[in-house]
């Protein structure tokens, strides 16, 4: 677990915990993100130790930041906590801080599916949410408003991949799939040599991807410092695509910041439910 953004930290991992055998933590000794921007380390390690009831937790310090090309630093934290777990478990949860997983008993579901074909890893489908208020949330959809799922990269890995860019892994991977979702971009795109792809799971199962449906602090903090902060100019994204959401996403179409398609137009749900600021399932 990276000890980077603590807004839905502990709603996060309390929700898959109990199906741990161990928690690695690599903790950036200098308090530095990955492009070199403050970030709230100790906030989240104070969040982990209240979730982490049977004191499983282990750090691993070091340094990973890199400037001019922060999404190597991400990629390279991420590796360190997978081979510091080789030898202890069979399979890593590589759930990010931000998404909410409706139903963990699918993460042993897919590790069970994964091994019996020899797999390395498993993509499962997100739900992305992008901006929230008190009364609605605004989550990305289709071109006409349809369900949109996407898959930034494996959720879980056995420990002994090494890994490409961030969460997406040089292996084979399991790409999980519900078939309303099969128009969305990364569905609608025929599997390659190293996907084997099953479109059978519930739409109810995606996980639920805060991404950027948090209050303007935390939005200012989360460009500061993720792994794309050098992709794209966000303070003009910030104003002209993020902040009128609320008043315009009926019109809104093509916006994510810099991957053109990805994300086609924007649906209103109420702010209720697993979409909610906290969930209670």
């Amino acid at each position: 677990m990276l000890p980077g953004d603590p807004v839905w930290l502990a709603e996060s991992l309390a929700q898959y915990y109990p199906l741990l055998d161990a928690l690695v933590i690599p903790v950036p000794e200098d308090g530095l993100g990955w492009s070199g921007a403050p970030i709230p380390v100790d906030e989240c390690l104070a969040e982990i130790r209240r979730v982490d009831t049977r004191m499983i937790a282990r750090e691993i310090p070091g340094r990973w930041v890199n400037v001019d090309h922060p999404i190597m630093a991400d990629t390279a934290q991420r590796q360190a906590a997978l081979e510091a777990l080789v030898g202890s478990v069979d399979w890593v949860v590589q759930l990010d801080n931000d998404e909410f997983l409706p139903r963990p008993r699918l993460l042993m579901e897919s590790i069970d599916r994964a091994a019996a074909l020899s797999l390395d890893a498993v993509e499962l489908p997100m739900r992305v949410l992008f901006r929230r208020t008190s009364s609605h949330v605004f989550e990305i959809a289709g071109a006409h408003g349809d369900l949109h799922h996407e898959y930034p990269g494996s959720v879980l890995v056995r420990p002994t991949v090494r890994l490409g860019n961030a969460r997406q892994v040089n292996g084979r991977v399991l790409r999980l799939g519900a078939p309303e979702a099969s128009g969305s971009i990364q569905l609608s795109r025929p599997p390659d040599d190293s996907e084997t792809r099953v479109m059978e799971l519930a739409a109810a199962d995606a996980i639920v991807h805060n991404s950027w449906a948090r209050s303007s602090r935390e939005i200012r903090r989360k460009v500061a410092s993720w792994g794309h902060a050098g992709d794209a100019n966000f303070g003009l994204y910030y104003w002209l695509r993020w902040w009128p959401v609320p008043w315009i996403w009926w019109l809104i179409r093509d916006f994510h910041p810099f991957s053109r398609g990805l994300w086609p137009r924007l649906r209103r749900l109420p702010n209720a439910g697993s979409v909610a600021d906290h969930p209670h399932l």
